[in-house]
């Protein structure tokens, strides 16, 4: 009979040298916080592109 058929025993425990599981969740929000930011920043450039080329239309050609 193993551990896992007696209905009175604890959960199996985890083995005391695995690797945290943290670590690899913060990179992970760090790569999509960086992603996101990057992704902000372009929307931003382009619409400020958009602004420029509306202004640029609209002024007066000068001589």
């Amino acid at each position: 009979m193993s551990e896992h058929d007696d209905p009175g025993a604890e959960e199996p425990r985890k083995h005391p040298h695995a690797k945290p599981h943290e670590p690899f969740v913060s990179a992970g929000a760090e790569s999509t916080r960086e992603l996101r930011e990057m992704a902000r920043r372009r929307r931003e450039a382009e619409e400020k592109l958009q602004q420029h080329l509306l202004e640029a239309k609209e002024k007066p050609v000068e001589d």
